[in-house]
């Protein structure tokens, strides 16, 4: 039963977990709007997620947002029907700031405590009663807590911890039973920033988050020809670290621009590694050659009246999971994508929201079985055409206090 599992495990952990998951603009309204060039001038609550170190010259607030992202996409296999389904998914976004101190005095310290999922992916096809995976789920929540120290006018940084709740489901037939895996964990990694001024119209925002992983236990039911079985399980989530060098310039009192460098390192999943501690059995390795991928985003804003802004951007993002690895569980091309947003003021309240589309692409992947004399890790999985687009709508509001 452990050997069976193990193949199970080591299937849909590939599949179900890449870059394909990563929504490449998210989490802020307000840096949806600048197509994500955000860490320069992270003005809103989820500046404890990009740049902890943004939060010096933030007023206190409360922050309750949210996300609805929608994603249609196709796979049509090398002499096959086309396999569609559509995402549609709600992501919260939620996020306090406070200050330490009196009126008089206030602290060089400020705090940040938020909810945001950062990685991650759900997706559900039709079943066919072929072998497939008909569903998978490899998200992870985070509850970051942050803090900047304001060293001068001209200088801040910040630090945070992140506790990642992350959940695993997969749903499978016949491969090779039918098969219901489900599993949660908690994992912790941390984040630097820093913030510099060195003139009153440019900032440059520089950020690094640590990777975090989260090892996730639960049970799976398989069905055996009708006779189904209990077993425990284990899968290893392996987010990764990502670095982003942002320059903001105040252009004119109300035009503001910004440029951002985005590195993510999904190399460190060049492999699945399933280990037994008992020794039972030897420890499984499944390679995915997982590539390290760039982003480049620009966009600004402009304050069309003290109480009112609009924001427009646009951003490339590199693909990370290579064609032997590519599946239908997931859509990871080189990306171009747009977005546009609005903030509106009323009294102490704050209204943002914004769009973000990905310019629909198709991903051709050979069939390179010949070429490779059939040498399953260098054998694409999924030959045929990948197609499809992500758009992300943003909706916050925000108290000053």
């Amino acid at each position: 039963m452990k050997l069976v599992t193990t193949t199970l495990v080591l299937a849909v952990a590939g599949t179900a977990h890449a870059g394909g998951l990563q929504r490449p603009n998210g989490i802020s309204a307000r840096g949806v709007g600048m197509g994500g060039a955000f860490v320069a001038f992270a003005d809103d609550a989820t500046a404890i997620y990009f740049n902890p170190a943004a939060l010096d010259a933030m007023a206190p607030e409360i922050m309750v947002g949210g996300e609805l992202v929608y994603g249609p996409r196709t796979y049509t296999p090398i002499g096959g029907p086309d396999q569609s389904t559509t995402i549609v998914a709600p992501v919260p976004s939620i996020g306090l700031v406070g200050r330490l101190g009196d009126s008089d005095r206030p602290s060089r310290l400020t705090f940040g405590l938020g909810v945001f999922n950062t990685f991650g992916g759900d997706v559900t096809y039709d079943k066919t009663g072929n072998p497939a995976l008909d569903a998978t789920r490899d998200i992870v929540i985070e509850l970051d807590g942050s803090v900047a120290l304001h060293v001068s006018d001209r200088f801040s940084v910040g630090a945070g911890i992140r506790l990642g709740l992350g959940l695993f489901h997969v749903e499978s037939t016949m491969l090779p039973f039918d098969a219901t895996l489900s599993a949660n964990g908690v994992g912790a990694g941390m984040s630097l920033s820093a913030l510099v001024r060195p003139t009153d119209r440019l900032r440059i925002g520089l950020a690094w988050h640590s990777p975090l992983n989260v090892t996730t236990k639960g049970t799976g039911e398989f069905d055996f020809s009708g006779v189904p079985t209990t077993d425990t399980i284990e899968h290893e989530q392996h987010w990764p670290q990502w670095a982003s060098l942002g320059v903001g310039y105040q252009a004119t009192q109300d035009l503001r621009l910004a440029a951002q460098v985005d590195w993510t390192q999904w190399s460190n999943t060049d492999e699945i590694t399933v280990v037994f501690p008992a020794g039972a059995l030897p420890d499984q390795i499944y390679p995915e050659y997982w590539r390290d991928s760039w982003t480049v985003r620009a966009g600004g804003e402009y304050a069309i009246s003290p109480l009112a802004a609009l924001r427009a951007g646009a951003y490339f993002d590199q693909y990370a999971v290579p064609d032997q690895s590519l599946e239908r569980q997931y859509l990871d091309s080189n990306k171009v994508g747009v977005s546009a947003g609005a903030s509106f003021h009323a009294s102490q309240w704050r209204f943002d929201m914004a769009v973000d589309g990905i310019v629909p692409s198709t991903r051709t992947v050979e069939n390179n079985a010949a070429e490779v004399m059939n040498f399953t890790p260098l054998v694409n999985k999924a030959p045929g055409d990948h197609r499809g687009t992500l758009i992300t709508f943003e909706l916050a509001a925000a108290r000053q206090f």
